[in-house]
């Protein structure tokens, strides 16, 4: 189907989803780029529509025939794509995904709780660090980002497509991996910590709270953590951004977990 006109109704409703309350509405949301969209495509996440723009190059046989994409397939004028795309250099595809639905699934041993981020390159990158340091389990909790906003999903690359990813109050989350996971552990970072990350016990089941860029993690958060970790660095360092340091700490866990032949 060929559509023209930036007006198009389709189009319009495309465009809200960059706003979060667009894609809440609609439980749509933007995935743009060949790279990404192979990505979701071979994920579980459901595909409502793919959107080529005519002027860009050549859409792939591989993408344009995907059974993800039957049915779906829509041509749009430059105007009309534009209308919707959220980058700066568009590389002349999109793909509008559905939100996944919530359920009451098994959380994984090792989770990953983001307090308060912002930052939308911090929230993709400590995304792929849970995918990479296999934290399946991930919350983007309490005022933190939309994970489903067009920069975090850009600034994943695709490793929020592996994830089960959680949109919750950081609180109620706490308490549920709690009461899935009763023998485990919740562990913050805090620089005034004596116990040094490495020295911390990271291999059993483990809930990692990253807090905010400015103002770290929430006191109710905090007054629910099992420990306080530090990240020893010399002493002339300023102290790291949150992906930096919840990378690390995720690194450790993983690097634990496999020396003593566990399963994360």
């Amino acid at each position: 189907m060929y559509i023209e006109s930036p007006q198009n109704a389709r189009v319009r409703a495309w465009s809200q989803l960059k706003s979060k309350k667009g894609r809440s509405r609609q439980g749509l949301f933007l995935v743009e780029g060949r790279r990404l969209i192979e990505e979701l495509f071979r994920s579980a996440y459901e595909v409502d529509a793919l959107l080529w723009n005519v002027a860009s190059d050549e859409l792939s046989d591989e993408l344009r025939s995907h059974p993800k994409a039957a049915g779906n397939f829509f041509e749009l004028s430059p105007a009309a794509f534009d209308q919707v795309c959220d980058t700066t250099t568009p590389q002349g595809v999109i793909a509008v995904a559905k939100l996944p639905q919530a359920k009451q699934a098994r959380m994984s041993r090792h989770a990953v709780l983001l307090d308060g981020l912002q930052d939308p390159g911090n929230v993709g990158t400590l995304l792929r660090s849970a995918e990479a340091f296999a934290f399946s389990t991930v919350c983007c909790g309490s005022n933190t980002v939309d994970p489903f906003s067009p920069k975090v999903v850009r600034a994943t690359m695709g490793g929020m497509f592996r994830l089960q990813l959680h949109t919750d109050d950081s609180l109620p989350f706490v308490r549920e991996w709690r009461h899935q996971h009763p023998d485990g552990r919740v562990v913050v970072t805090a620089a005034e910590a004596d116990a040094p990350c490495y020295d911390a016990e990271l291999s059993q089941p483990t809930l990692v709270v990253i807090g905010s860029e400015a103002f770290g993690i929430s006191d109710d958060v905090r007054n629910l953590a099992d420990q306080s970790v530090s990240i020893p660095m010399s002493i002339d360092t300023e102290s790291l951004n949150a992906a930096v340091a919840g990378s690390i700490l995720l690194y450790e866990a993983y690097r634990q977990t496999s020396r003593r032949g566990d399963t994360v």
